[in-house]
């Protein structure tokens, strides 16, 4: 990787902490000149724009011809944000909405174009995608928690400035570096048909929505200070830029697995009237760990396409985020999208530790854990959880697994092996966190 490209995804990186943190800011500062029921709208105007438009916005980076073209316009769109906002302030004008409007549009263009930058520059290197996506969560806390009319100044012109010099940066895209092309490997080859990308792209959109509605609900409970905040936010920093380097060393599969059993061992650390700080910041910690794993396989699914799988990505997380504090979550509720979530941690690694590596092995495993843990941990929170009830829906479930694992082994001795050795292991691991809980609580 050339100077000129470790410059231009350096200063990436730094924009995406100052765009994001001058969006909150500004709007933060609408605050005092808005009831709550508009407040709510032109917070919710903000984000679905910011969020939901990038797949077009990314669509059109990728045909654009100027590779700084949406940069130049997420420029435009925010300084005339930023200039209504202060035109409604002093003359009391009703531009509140308008100025949403064009925080948001400015937002979503700069994201696409921050993301295909550095994925092309860096030959779709997961180190430097974690690095580019960390800084925004950084971003946004400070702009919430010190939001004021000179933070929104020197962030526009800290954006100003930075755009003009990124703008006169022109490094060259070169291949793959060694790295990357050692973190794929072992991968299923992303060039296939257009059924398979578009199966493999649905599942990926899948886990990101289910990763931002879990990383909303892993906090929970928990008292949430001016410190708890920006600790949360360095964590969730930290964990995206860190990300790249923990799947370079395990490999992509094998590292979300791991981060899932994390995040579900760490959600599983409350009582009903404590919420331990540690479990929470080591969960929000594992589940950012993923963010530029899933961005490297959409790239990899839509090549040459890298702002509308940016966009894509950036899309779902509205949703999960919506659905998060749309619907809260009951303590058996809660218990139960935990121990889901740590079954197929434990079974799909379990299972990769026995050497198998079929997509469609793995990908049943996970389908199989949603259609009986779920069931039999209903069943046992509303009837009650005795013993035998208990080892009643363990044999069931061994015998249905059984018979799912059959249908894509074909070998009865390895579809039993299979369902005893993932049931066993999963209730023992289960067991064993719930003491550690207990006596730790």
């Amino acid at each position: 990787m050339s100077d000129c490209t470790r410059w231009t995804i350096g200063i990436a990186t730094v924009l995406h902490l100052l765009v994001d943190g001058l969006c909150v800011c500004a709007l933060y500062l609408m605050v005092g000149n808005a009831d709550g029921a508009r407040l709510l709208a032109l917070f919710l105007a903000y984000n679905v724009l910011a969020f939901m438009t990038q797949p077009l916005t990314g669509w059109w980076a990728d045909r654009s011809r100027s590779r700084h073209g949406p940069l130049l316009v997420a420029i435009v769109l925010l300084s005339a944000a930023v200039a209504l906002q202060m035109v409604a302030v002093l003359r009391g004008a009703d531009l509140l909405p308008l100025c949403a409007v064009l925080l948001g549009l400015g937002n979503s263009f700069f994201h696409v174009w921050g993301g295909k930058q550095t994925a092309v520059l860096s030959g779709n290197d997961m180190r430097s995608l974690g690095i580019f996506v960390s800084s925004g969560v950084l971003g946004l806390t400070v702009g919430v928690l010190y939001a004021s009319w000179w933070l929104l100044a020197a962030m526009l012109l800290l954006v100003s400035v930075l755009g003009a010099v990124v703008s006169r940066i022109e490094p060259s895209a070169g291949p793959l570096p060694p790295s990357a092309r050692r973190e794929t490997a072992g991968l299923p080859s992303m060039a296939k048909t257009p059924a398979f990308i578009a199966f493999w792209l649905l599942a990926i959109l899948i886990f990101v929505l289910l990763r931002s509605f879990v990383g909303e609900v892993v906090s929970v409970g928990l008292e949430k200070s001016s410190a708890v905040l920006l600790l949360l936010a360095v964590t969730a920093m930290a964990g995206k830029a860190c990300g790249g380097w923990l799947a370079r060393w395990l490999g992509i599969s094998r590292a979300i697995v791991a981060c899932l059993g994390i995040v579900a061992a760490c959600m599983m650390f409350r009582s009903a009237d404590s919420v331990p700080l540690l479990p929470v910041v080591a969960g929000v910690l594992a589940i950012n760990f993923t963010m530029p794993m899933t961005l490297h396989l959409a790239n990899r699914l839509l090549p040459r396409r890298e702002g509308l799988a940016f966009g894509l990505l950036a899309a779902v997380l509205i949703p999960g985020y919506m659905l998060a504090h749309s619907l809260p979550l009951s303590p058996d509720s809660y218990f139960m999208l935990s121990a889901l979530l740590l079954t197929i941690a434990v079974e799909v690694g379990l299972l990769m530790l026995m050497g198998e590596t079929r997509a469609d092995v793995l990908v049943g495993a996970v389908a199989v854990n949603i259609l009986t843990n779920v069931p039999l941990n209903y069943l046992l929170l509303t009837f009650g959880n005795s013993v035998g009830r208990l080892m009643v829906g363990e044999v069931l479930v061994l015998v249905v697994e059984t018979l799912w694992y059959f249908c894509f082994v074909r070998r009865w001795q390895r579809a039993v092996v299979y369902s005893l050795l993932c049931n066993a292991t999963s209730f023992l691991v289960g067991i064993l966190i719930q003491y550690i809980i207990k006596y730790s609580l």
